[in-house]
């Protein structure tokens, strides 16, 4: 039977050797900022000048933002619902700008989608509607993140 002092001491030389081998473990904390381009490259197929701004996709957010930890964004498409395959919403100048990817079905009634995001900064956020045909029409919103309200 294995008592609980053998269990850690076990724990113990385990976590020596995991540390001490030089190389076993390799974190990387080096990350590389994602452009808005390559962003939606990868989620879309196409850049940002592959997109056509409409204005049947309406962005509703706060124009001044007091904290970027908490941004309501709503997303309306005067769209039928059955001819929208998903709605995208990316901001420009977070660390990755892709934010998240909504399905939608003719059993929603209507292309909206209400959500809170992060900012990391003053940016546009863009809300893509992807079509089933599968062209693309993209609102855009500017929102300016402040410190403290303080502009």
């Amino acid at each position: 039977m294995i008592t609980r002092r053998d269990l850690l001491k076990f724990a113990g030389v385990g976590t020596v050797a995991l540390l001490s081998a030089p190389g076993a473990v390799r974190v990387s904390h080096a990350r590389k900022k994602i452009s808005i381009d390559d962003a939606m490259k990868e989620h879309l197929g196409v850049t940002l000048s592959g997109v056509k701004e409409s204005k049947l996709i309406n962005v509703k957010a706060p124009t001044i933002a007091e904290s970027g930890a908490n941004v309501p964004v709503q997303v309306k498409a005067n769209i039928p619902v059955d001819q929208v395959e998903k709605v995208i919403i990316f901001a420009d100048n977070n660390f990755n700008p892709w934010v998240t990817t909504v399905d939608v079905s003719p059993l929603n009634g209507e292309v909206f989608f209400a959500t809170r995001i992060k900012l990391a900064k003053t940016s546009p956020v863009r809300a893509v509607v992807k079509m089933k045909d599968g062209s693309l029409l993209m609102g855009v919103k500017e929102v300016k993140v402040t410190v403290g309200g303080c502009g």
